[in-house]
């Protein structure tokens, strides 16, 4: 039996749940790994195997059983809570505004989007800054990590939710996507407190790399200089937002990381400086970032999917003269062998 903790429990839920929807067996393991989240690679192999006969039964339990919505622990029921079906009203509640009547038609997807995440109601013009900030970041470099894995994925047939999931389970690293610029959100927060004493940027920045502190957003290896930043900054001019507090802030941080390391300020870190100006906090600056790479994630997933494995070309004809054909009986022939080939690089490529 698992252990009676609530992690297990949340598994075993989870697992369930996703027996009931028929989720492809190895993804609802990942469902249920997400609560548990063993410490290494042997770790997880051995829970899974120490709980094999529990995980089997709860996904075969859900898949037997009418299906039915799903309930989560009583401490997990919150108030207010964050949106659900209004049957009365036939709408559907989503914080404190109702999605057809107050969103629909009169808000844009960005600032419903936002508002979901966050609870802030931004204006159009807000919003149209994200959206450009957003577009800068829309890239679908195959070399890049989460990227690379996606194509992987959906090249091979594992279809467009498997590869979006191997896409997003990369941004669970901390060096890249949301989970980067939350880090430098919490930074620059004890850059603003810092300040708010009496010190300097840069001394908080020495401080951090005396300390041999990995402050994410500073730097950028492997691909070097941050292309989208100069397209950033002209965007903040022209909304005139690019003399808020925690763009100044990461200004600063990024002339003492150069001065100090030659290290200069990421998308990652103006996402960070961005959002925490929208009165944003580091868990939804987090979620935000996330949510625009989602778009390059789906289309990396659609775009392999289509495509698939290129064939390699067909190799060149001899210009040897034709051999005779062997006979039907010969077992060892020229056709006997350039069939066998055939046969093999079918079977390779069908794989």
């Amino acid at each position: 039996m698992i252990a009676d903790d609530l992690a297990s429990a949340d598994a075993l839920a989870s697992l369930y749940d996703a027996g009931a929807l028929q989720v492809p067996p190895w993804m609802a393991l990942t469902v249920a790994l997400a609560s548990v989240r063993p410490a290494g690679l042997g770790a997880t192999i051995d829970w899974l195997v120490a709980h094999r006969a529990e995980l089997e039964r709860a996904y075969a339990d859900g898949g037997a059983a009418p299906l039915a919505v799903a309930a989560v622990p009583a401490g997990m029921q919150y108030q207010p809570e964050l949106g659900y079906l209004d049957r009365a009203r036939n709408d559907h509640a989503l914080r404190e505004r109702y999605l057809f009547a107050d969103l629909v038609g009169q808000k844009s997807f960005s600032q419903a989007a936002i508002y979901a995440i966050t609870g802030k109601e931004l204006g159009p013009r807000h919003c149209e800054l994200l959206d450009a900030f957003a577009t800068a970041n829309l890239l679908l470099d195959r070399r890049a990590w989460p990227m690379a894995v996606t194509r992987r994925v959906a090249a091979r047939g594992g279809g467009v939710g498997a590869a979006a999931l191997a896409g997003v389970a990369m941004m669970g690293s901390e060096v890249v996507a949301g989970a980067a610029a939350a880090d430098c959100a919490r930074f620059l927060e004890r850059c603003q407190a810092a300040t708010a004493a009496g010190r300097t940027v840069a001394s908080v920045v020495a401080e951090a790399l005396a300390r041999r502190e990995k402050i994410r957003g500073f730097g950028r290896p492997v691909v070097g200089p941050d292309e989208r930043v100069p397209i950033i900054e002209e965007l903040l001019r022209r909304h005139g937002r690019a003399d808020l507090p925690f763009v100044t802030l990461l200004r600063a941080a990024d002339d003492a990381f150069a001065a100090a390391k030659g290290l200069r300020s990421t998308a990652a870190a103006w996402a960070a400086a961005i959002l925490l100006d929208f009165g944003l906090t580091p868990a939804q600056v987090q979620a935000v970032s996330n949510h625009w790479v989602m778009a390059s994630v789906f289309a990396q997933a659609t775009y392999a999917d289509e495509r698939g494995v290129i064939e390699p070309d067909a190799p060149a004809r001899s210009a040897a003269p034709a051999r005779p054909p062997a006979r039907a009986h010969g077992g060892g022939g020229e056709m006997s062998k350039c069939a066998t080939n055939q046969r093999l690089m079918s079977t390779v490529s069908e794989k």
